[in-house]
């Protein structure tokens, strides 16, 4: 398998808190891997692509279930994929987005390589694996494929997407419930794994289009892919609160502390709090504010619960993450709901 870079870990962490599992029932999930449930939690943000497969075969016999891959893809919605995701989230427009997801999708993706091509009808976004994913060909594309339409189906609504999707398989004996994820249009046996989005759609402006925003996580994608094709990280020498921001930031789904903050900085706990006094901030400040705009991305999706987003920022109870919310906000989540949707929750 190549080596040049690793998987997010935050993928196996969502899959890990998708069926239900805590340290001490989490054995199997780890078996013949390298990784345990104290590195998943504190990993910096990759694991090796071949711990990372047997990680998804173990996954798939601990659910016994033939569409994990559909369930699982519907958890990764676009705040999901860190500094990438953000970045297009953020992008003024759908085409930006899908433009950065190809451009930048290597520092995301081991098991395969994301291009796009635009015609007359729109933009054609291809799924290439770079080697051959034997039985977790399905499993793989279906949480890809998901996860990309989740993206898009952030910008343009529920129900608005009727472009074409073609997978590279044979139809699983569960082929019927993709009509569910991906609609009507859909082809097995194709040469190659594509989705088709419609010049209709692609101007669709986000919804949280943030320039600022979006030239900082751009800025992160682009060290990451300097740093892959190089091999080596960028000039530019970060500041202490961007370095903090940056772990946090490309290791979603996990509430970091200030000492696992500070080891994986490799530097004390009470170096780590004085250079940050020394930047005129502090830990839990730039803690929040990562984590409020998190939240709020997320909560822009319509078809996430309260509990939901709570377990997919590293809550372990929803009451937790209440209490948070309304010390991040201001305000409990029903109450951000019904201001900024206008609907109840």
């Amino acid at each position: 398998m190549p080596s040049h870079k690793h998987p997010s870990s935050s993928y196996a962490r969502i899959l890990f808190r998708h069926l239900r599992l805590n340290e001490e029932n989490s054995a199997a999930y780890f078996k013949g891997t390298n990784v345990s449930y104290e590195t998943l939690m504190t990993l910096d943000g990759a694991i090796p692509p071949n711990e990372m497969a047997q990680i998804y075969r173990n996954a798939q016999a601990i659910s016994d279930l033939e569409d994990l891959g559909l369930l699982v893809g519907a958890q990764l919605h676009i705040s999901t994929h860190g500094p990438l995701g953000v970045a297009a989230f953020s992008a003024p427009d759908l085409r930006a987005a899908l433009t950065l997801f190809a451009k930048y999708s290597q520092t995301r993706a081991e098991f395969f390589k994301v291009s796009i091509k635009e015609n007359s009808e729109g933009i054609r976004v291809t799924f290439s694996e770079t080697f051959d994913l034997d039985h977790l060909r399905v499993f793989i594309l279906e949480t890809a494929l998901i996860g990309l339409l989740s993206s898009i189906t952030s910008f343009v609504g529920v129900g608005q997407f009727k472009g074409q999707v073609k997978f590279s398989y044979s139809k699983p004996s569960y082929w019927q419930k993709y009509h569910h994820y991906f609609g009507d249009n859909i082809k097995f046996n194709q040469p190659m794994t594509e989705i088709m989005v419609s010049n209709s759609i692609l101007s669709t402006l986000s919804p949280v289009a943030d320039p600022v925003m979006h030239q900082e996580a751009v800025a992160i994608c682009e060290r990451q892919l300097k740093k892959i094709k190089a091999g080596e990280a960028g000039s530019r020498v970060l500041s202490t609160e961007e370095a903090v921001s940056a772990l946090m930031f490309e290791n979603p789904g996990r509430i970091w502390t200030l000492n696992e903050v500070a080891t994986k900085l490799y530097i004390s706990r009470r170096t780590l709090i004085r250079k940050l006094e020394s930047e005129g901030t502090r830990f839990q400040t730039v803690r929040d504010e990562l984590a409020k705009k998190q939240v709020a991305n997320y909560l822009v999706d319509a078809s996430l619960s309260v509990e939901s987003i709570g377990h997919l920022m590293g809550f372990s109870d929803v009451s937790s993450f209440r209490r948070s919310f309304k010390r991040w906000f201001g305000e409990t989540p029903s109450e951000y709901i019904v201001r900024v949707r206008g609907v109840s929750s």
